[in-house]
């Protein structure tokens, strides 16, 4: 067993106040699917997610990835239904719901009130119910309000009470149209028409969604979140109409405005930013969450009616990563907008199963973050950027923020008057003084002759745990090979261009330890090598907003990092709080 003690910085707390609610996870509603199915994910590192961690996939993005919340679906009989993805029914997402509230996140429901797939295309009424398009309106209420009550209920009874409710799937043309034998589409409505076309449908759109709501405030989780989902973000005037014309009809008693956004479909980011001006404007007292959010690792050419966005962001893992940074950049600049969900980030195709008799899709989407092989059911993480990029929507959509911690641990790094602090093994190194910009004093692996091969110029500072940043200016002969910065297992080669350049590699402390830092040159084919002015960052991000905490004292006792406490030391591997300290066994 391997045990790792990291630095506390926001763990269990005693008390604690946050002025700033924001929300950051995923719609993993497939795990327990592909875990049945045998599909294993691997971390950056190669080890098997499903067993590394405490559990599985919910504690990694937790604890690693940095999530702390996580949307599942809610179907009603998805036996009735022959896509193998709808499989959520109450029985599935209790347990999937329990596992969310175990390891300390918020849980959001999305309640699809149907057997089948719900969206602007099919919004079916579920067999059992035995309803059809011309039940009457109160009484397909009076079964919404119940179900609501009743799922709900049983949720907290298990253990895996919702904090935000969903009521509703892409309903942007309204819900429970007919069954899905009849599959009529005569009690929908579209919002690029006028409320006074529309009234009829939308009357009874918004009774229904009354009756929704007051199903979730007539059950044990009354004081969940209530979001209404539309996914017309491509054009502010619908977005506006869809959410006015529920108001007009008598329907306000939701939280916060539900959209998606997927570039393939809703275009590139001034249609996001064109649709949220809109609604904050309209609706001020409204939280916005995007509730669904999904980028391509995949090269393909797009269909009739679908966005090309190759142009701003390749489909490659690099370009997922890259409409996420861009993405979290555009949301933070909205104060109204406290949630982000991706869409199905832990795809793996079609699952383990290798003779296809138990499918978890019925397609491959490719928009997760784990490599897909066909028949294989190890996985690669394929996209680590992406998946770390999107715990920045906490912070601010920065970058981490880089403290120097230069004078602290790195003695002499601009080789003020000498090279002393520094150990030099293998060749000759040398003090010199030059007005080189931007080496000034510098150290020369000096030539002797015949090329230089094998040197290191370094120095072995404790550092303790945190994910560092080495930089230095260095300067080698054009086309020169073998030089490399160092930073404990770390290594940058830097190739000479005759110029001064500056390069740097970064490292991961896991606990307290001394770190090798400096040059190293290995079976190079540099003549000369100049370096100068080494500089030492930590990053400080720790994606927690105006927190307060307090940790506990003289306990013994062992949490998880939602703060629950075990009844003994854990048995499973996975991240843990135990007297004060994160610890990993």
């Amino acid at each position: 067993m391997r045990k790792h003690v990291f630095t506390l910085l926001t763990l269990f707390m005693v008390t604690l106040t946050v002025s700033a609610q924001k929300l950051v996870g995923g719609d993993l509603s497939l795990v327990p699917a592909y875990e049945q199915a045998g599909d294993k994910w691997l971390d950056s590192e190669g080890n098997e997610i499903n067993t590394y961690y405490n559990d599985g996939m919910i504690t990694y993005v937790h604890e690693v990835a940095g999530w702390n919340a996580i949307r599942v679906r809610l179907l009603v009989d998805p036996s009735q239904d022959d896509a193998p993805a709808t499989c959520q029914d109450l029985d599935y997402v209790k347990k999937l719901g329990k596992r969310i509230k175990d390891a300390g996140m918020s849980f959001l429901l999305d309640i699809f009130y149907s057997d089948t797939w719900t969206d602007v295309s099919q919004q079916w009424i579920p067999t059992s119910w035995g309803y059809n398009r011309n039940t009457e309106t109160a009484t397909l209420a009076a079964k919404v309000k119940s179900y609501t009550t009743e799922v709900l209920n049983a949720l907290n009874t298990y253990g895996a009470k919702p904090d935000y409710i969903q009521i509703g799937n892409e309903v942007s043309y309204g819900m429970l149209w007919d069954n899905a034998s009849g599959a009529s589409k005569n009690n929908w409505f579209v919002t690029s028409s006028t409320y006074e076309a529309q009234t009829a449908n939308i009357t009874r759109f918004a009774t229904l969604l009354k009756a929704a709501a007051e199903g979730v405030r007539a059950s044990d989780c009354s004081s969940a979140k209530i979001i209404l989902h539309c996914e017309r973000t491509n054009n502010n005037t619908h977005c506006q109409n869809f959410y006015s014309w529920v108001e007009k009809a008598g329907f306000t008693d939701y939280d916060i405005i539900g959209l998606s956004y997927y570039p393939i479909w809703h275009g590139d980011l001034s249609k996001l930013k064109a649709t949220l001006n809109t609604l904050i404007t309209t609706f001020p007292a409204k939280e916005i969450h995007i509730v669904e959010a999904g980028y391509h690792h995949t090269d393909f050419t797009p269909g009739s009616g679908e966005i090309d966005t190759r142009s701003i962001w390749p489909y490659s893992p690099a370009g997922q990563a890259a409409f996420l940074k861009d993405l979290i950049a555009a949301l933070n600049t909205y104060e109204k907008v406290t949630g982000l969900y991706y869409w199905q980030p832990e795809e793996c195709g079609n699952g383990a199963d290798k003779e296809g008799n138990n499918r978890v899709m019925g397609n491959w989407d490719n928009r997760g973050f784990w490599q897909i092989t066909w028949k294989s059911g190890t996985h690669t993480l394929n996209s680590s950027t992406a998946l770390m990029t999107l715990k920045t929507f906490l912070s601010g959509g920065d970058e981490p923020q880089e403290q120097d911690v230069t004078d602290d641990f790195i003695v002499n790094a601009s080789f003020d008057s000498n090279i002393s602090g520094w150990t030099n093994t293998g060749g000759t190194a040398q003090w010199k003084q030059n007005t080189w910009a931007p080496l000034s004093n510098y150290c020369e692996f000096a030539w002797t002759g015949n090329a230089i091969v094998n040197q290191e110029v370094v120095q072995t500072p404790t550092l303790p745990a945190g994910t560092y940043k080495l930089t230095v200016n260095c300067a080698s002969n054009n086309g020169s090979k073998g030089i490399f910065l160092i930073a404990g297992d770390q290594s940058k080669e830097m190739t000479g261009t005759g110029n001064v350049e500056t390069f740097s590699v970064e490292f991961t402390v896991s606990s307290e330890s001394s770190v090798k830092i400096g040059l190293k040159l290995l079976n190079t084919t540099a003549t000369w090598v100049n370096f100068d002015n080494f500089k030492l960052v930590k990053k400080t991000t720790t994606g927690i907003i105006n927190t307060k905490w307090q940790p506990a004292i003289n306990d013994n006792a062992w949490y998880t990092l939602g703060g629950q406490r075990l009844t003994s030391k854990p048995t499973k591997r996975g991240i843990y709080i135990h007297q004060g300290k994160k610890v990993v066994n």
